[in-house]
């Protein structure tokens, strides 16, 4: 086989057509074509959360532009403000909505819708399970019960990025088969209910929020969900709607991240309590729209910037560095999300402490290899699917907890 320059799409698989009926392996997989401005973007916002991720915390907070970019605002549980580094957790989500509704479309078409929904159940059916595991393994229950206010107590279920996104997917899927129309108003919809809900003092929504991260399983409901769901009525706007010319495309995503910046400044200024100012830590509608809003900018930036493959030698090294490291970033990021998780709490949880220098060699090595890992998977065409890493870690979890307990390592 001729050796593929990096610009090269990764393989394609056969089609459906051409491969053996009926097998196992074959039945939940589509022909799958990638996308270079969704790559872009996915992979801009992996390498941001790599890069923050294990950056040493003094650096982070080195000073108030540092801290703007890579860490959340001081007092973050009832700030009434937003830092840039809070975008990365809505950037993810509504970059999974982006191929989301298309990816299950174009599954039902070819397959059924039954086999389209099995598949979106065990790709996040197996994410969550994953994080629960760990969870049940740490603190041997879900969640803790908690004093969200004095006198009143509330289970809080451990709430992390992992479950949220295996939560979310399971949520968003039923609601990805409405029309876009329906799932946009539907969107707004969940965003305003729980915005009222965490306005009102009597239901204690805000309060549970506060008491667990990313607006806890209530805020991951309505508004991570809501994410998902703009994030896929984009994705069919370019990828699913033949009839717009694609300049119109572009000007009406403008419109719709200036409307969303407008939706979450106008919240902004309401005052007190009942106000809607940007908190990622309560997951308010005004952080969720500002957030939109900022990834959309950054969207735009990589739908101008888009090449076709026939002008990639034309491009300078500039701009081919750039399409590489973040293709290479976008095209694998559950794997890459999971590596970065081992490496920034592995030092933490085996007790090490690094000295400063120390501490940013460590840092500038795991992005090294981080990266090399990235580009040589990207460069031989190797997509390694979530569903496959969540199941493998499954796995190697409920094997290890097997030998821990039958040799009396843990006693249950």
């Amino acid at each position: 086989m001729a050796a593929e320059s990096p610009h090269h799409e990764p393989p394609r698989q056969q089609p459906p057509s051409l491969r053996e009926p009926g097998s196992f392996k074959t039945a939940f997989r589509i022909e799958k074509e990638r996308i270079h401005w969704i790559d872009q973007g996915r992979g801009f916002v992996m390498f941001l959360l790599v890069v923050s991720g294990i950056m040493p915390k003094f650096m982070r907070e080195f000073n108030d532009v540092t801290w703007f970019f890579f860490e959340h605002p001081q007092g973050s549980e009832t700030a009434q403000y937003m830092n840039f580094y809070d975008v990365g957790v809505p950037a993810f989500f509504f970059i999974i909505g982006l191929l989301m509704a298309v990816s299950i479309k174009k599954r039902a078409e070819k397959k059924g819708v039954a086999n389209a929904v099995l598949n979106e159940v065990i790709r996040w059916g197996l994410l969550l399970l994953f994080w629960e595991i760990i969870v049940l393994a740490e603190n041997g229950e879900l969640g803790k019960l908690k004093e969200i206010v004095p006198g009143t107590w509330w289970y809080v279920i451990s709430w992390d990025v992992v479950n949220a996104i295996g939560f979310v997917g399971l949520v968003a899927t039923p609601l990805m088969f409405l029309p876009a129309k329906a799932r946009m108003i539907a969107a707004y919809a969940m965003m305003a209910f729980y915005q009222v809900m965490i306005s009102v003092p009597e239901t204690m929504w805000r309060q549970y929020a506060i008491a667990s991260v990313h607006g806890g399983i209530l805020g991951g409901t309505f508004v991570l969900t809501a994410i998902t769901l703009l994030g896929s009525c984009v994705g069919d706007h370019y990828l699913l709607e033949k009839e717009t010319p694609r300049r119109e495309k572009d000007k009406m995503l403008v419109v719709f991240g200036l409307v969303n910046l407008a939706i979450g400044l106008l919240l902004w200024l309401i005052p007190g309590d009942f106000g809607g100012f940007p908190s990622k830590r309560q997951s308010t509608a005004g952080w969720a729209t500002i957030s939109i809003a900022v990834i959309v900018g950054f969207l735009l930036i990589f739908v101008y910037t888009d090449w076709k493959d026939n002008d990639y030698p034309l491009l300078n090294p500039a701009n081919k560095a750039r399409i590489v490291l973040f293709n290479a970033y976008g095209q694998n990021p559950f794997l890459i999300f999971v590596i970065a998780e081992v490496l920034s709490q592995g030092l933490d949880l085996a007790g090490v402490t690094l000295e400063p220098a120390f501490d940013v060699l460590y840092w500038i090595g795991c992005l090294a290899a981080i990266t090399a890992l990235a580009i040589a998977l990207y460069r031989k065409g190797k997509v390694i699917s979530t569903t496959k890493i969540a199941l493998f870690l499954v796995v190697v979890l409920l094997a290890a907890g097997i030998i821990l307990v039958s040799t009396g390592i843990i006693q249950l």
